[in-house]
């Protein structure tokens, strides 16, 4: 995990700092590792248990900022926070059906993982309660992606390269 954030970032930076005039895209922002404490709190805010790798991104930097997606930490949550804007994205996609539409069951937990900065995109953790492997779901902008772990969506934002996942949830019976 440690040496995929550090490529996303390093990358991110050199990107940055490679455009004219510098600024015209977020400034990618690394924060300090979130706290046992902030962790707990989180699992709580979700109703799930936070998926593994996740849960390691958040012990190396609480939230990324200036990739495609905020990638939401801990301290997203507070007032004010990014949070804010991730949970009216999810308050959407559920008020629109959009979760069941796609093989989620109804009711599901999600938390959301990251957000794009006009709110119409983003990552959710889900509670699949075991009927499928996938943990995270990418939506928005016509897009519809799962993937089974953390690691698997910085390795999409890292190379955008979606051939192979899967679209919808299929419950296995």
């Amino acid at each position: 995990m440690r040496e995929l954030v550090g490529h996303l970032v390093s990358r991110r930076v050199r990107e940055y700092f490679s455009e004219s005039p510098i600024a015209v895209t977020p400034r990618p922002t690394v924060y300090p590792p979130a706290s046992i404490g902030q962790l707990e709190a989180l699992e709580q805010r979700a109703g799930q248990a936070i998926e593994l790798d996740y849960r390691e991104f958040l012990t190396l930097t609480d939230g990324l900022e200036g990739l495609p997606f905020a990638l939401l930490g801990c301290h997203d949550w507070e007032p004010g926070g990014l949070g804010e804007a991730a949970k009216e994205f999810t308050a959407m996609l559920v008020e629109c059906g959009t979760p069941e539409d796609v093989g989620i069951p109804p009711g599901a937990a999600l938390l959301p993982v990251a957000v794009n900065s006009d709110r119409s995109a983003g990552i959710l953790l889900i509670d699949t309660a075991g009927f499928a492997d996938e943990r995270f779901w990418l939506t928005g902008e016509g897009d519809s992606f799962f993937f089974r772990t953390f690691s698997d969506v910085l390795h999409h934002l890292r190379d955008s390269d979606v051939s192979g996942l899967r679209e919808t949830l299929d419950r296995e019976a």
